[in-house]
């Protein structure tokens, strides 16, 4: 994937993942009904990694190729791990997203998130000290 189309991907996913959050406000759901609200839930909990995923591409869009290969090869597996863990995590508790309720859920979620900050922040440095 290249620089570009992840930065494209990366926007279309976190507007889906923003729309999805506030899916009556934004007359995408009516407030009773359940079933559109339910699957906007649904797209939060499979959308909700793409925010860090387009932070990180904007990041590395103007350093070069190098750089951002290091993060996408690092992001290419851990972000559909993240949101196959979600999606099990939630089906589990049957929550929404990020359903506090179950604490066992939100401390996982937390850490792997937290997980792919740091390493996407380490690696994204480390590779762009190496290219200079």
């Amino acid at each position: 994937m290249t620089k570009k189309s992840m930065l494209t991907v990366g926007l279309f996913s976190t507007i889906l993942f923003f729309s999805a959050m506030f899916p009556v406000n934004l007359g995408i759901c009516q407030q009773l009904n359940y079933d559109c609200r339910k699957a906007s839930d649904l797209m939060q909990m499979l959308f909700g990694i793409f925010p860090f995923v387009f932070l990180f591409s904007l990041i590395t869009y103007k350093m070069k190729e190098e750089t951002f290969r290091v993060w996408w090869n690092f992001a290419k597996w851990f972000v559909p791990t993240i949101i196959v863990i979600t999606y099990l995590l939630q089906g589990v508790t049957g929550g929404g997203y990020l359903n506090t309720a179950d604490s066992f859920s939100f401390a996982i979620l937390f850490i792997l998130y937290a997980v792919f900050v740091f390493v996407s922040i380490i690696k994204i440095v480390r590779a762009y000290r190496r290219s200079k």
